[in-house]
């Protein structure tokens, strides 16, 4: 099917770590046109923006947990009418606490930007995507176990892990895929560390887990997983219980 419209893709969390990965490994694997670079820090996104050599990368400063925010891009698709070829949900954060210690607004926030904020863009986006157009929704390995000291962000994880299966299976038969990227621990900007393991888990390298999770969302996979250890995690969550799952994972201690 022939779309005389630009081909562009968005990506949120898009000023550092995946976000930033994901927009090099776009222009060097798909023919677009334009690559929407949407994060709050407009200084980090001019600067990959002027990094991007095929592809014209488009600074959209923007706190996804308003609805300005969120508005602003879904204003200037309707202004444009592009052709969506990739929405990347990526925009994201959390930290590891006592759910007692934490503040009622932070939480709040990352409810939003985690969970309300995927879901509502990709409302607003879909009507510009058509047959071939691909979604992926960035969770985490987190989504596999309800995690103490990490909970409400594993539980948005959790929930961008269902939501994006469920929508996937409501896009069949648009040919619209939804992939959700499920990282383990890796070197960027939200676990930083020098280490090589952190709890005897490896840090992985984010670059070969965007790399792979490009090449899932081209082949159309409904969930992109690096590496063995992350798999075996998976596997394990299929085999225990929520609950011993909590335990076990509650006696881990995460970098604060």
């Amino acid at each position: 099917m022939k779309i005389d419209r630009k081909r562009v893709a968005v990506i949120t969390g898009a000023s550092s770590g995946f976000g930033r990965l994901f927009a090099q490994e776009l222009e060097k694997n798909l023919d677009l046109e334009e690559i929407w670079l949407v994060a709050r820090r407009g200084a980090k996104l001019d600067e990959l923006a002027a990094k991007l050599e095929r592809v014209k990368g488009i600074p959209i400063e923007a706190d996804l947990s308003t609805k300005e925010g969120l508005d602003l891009i879904s204003d200037k698709a309707e202004k444009e009418n592009p052709f969506i070829k990739v929405l990347i949900n990526n925009a994201g954060f959390g930290r590891s606490e006592e759910f007692s210690e934490g503040e009622e607004k932070y939480y709040s926030d990352m409810i939003d930007v985690n969970v309300k904020a995927p879901v509502i863009l990709t409302r607003k986006l879909l009507k510009y995507m058509a047959e071939s157009s691909m979604i992926a929704n960035v969770a985490s390995s987190a989504a596999f176990a309800p995690l103490p000291y990490f909970n409400v962000y594993a539980a948005t994880k959790c929930f961008i892990l269902n939501f994006s299966y469920a929508l996937g299976e409501e896009l069949k038969e648009r040919d619209i895929s939804v992939t959700a990227v499920c990282p383990g621990p890796a070197q960027t900007e939200f676990f930083e560390t020098r280490e090589k393991k952190v709890n005897h888990l490896k840090i992985e390298d984010p670059v070969k887990i965007v790399e792979k999770a490009v090449r899932d969302m081209k082949k159309r996979k409904n969930i992109s997983i690096y590496g063995s250890q992350t798999n075996l995690l998976r596997f394990v969550s299929f085999l225990l219980p929520k609950s011993l799952l909590a335990k076990i994972a509650g006696k881990i201690k995460y970098p604060r």
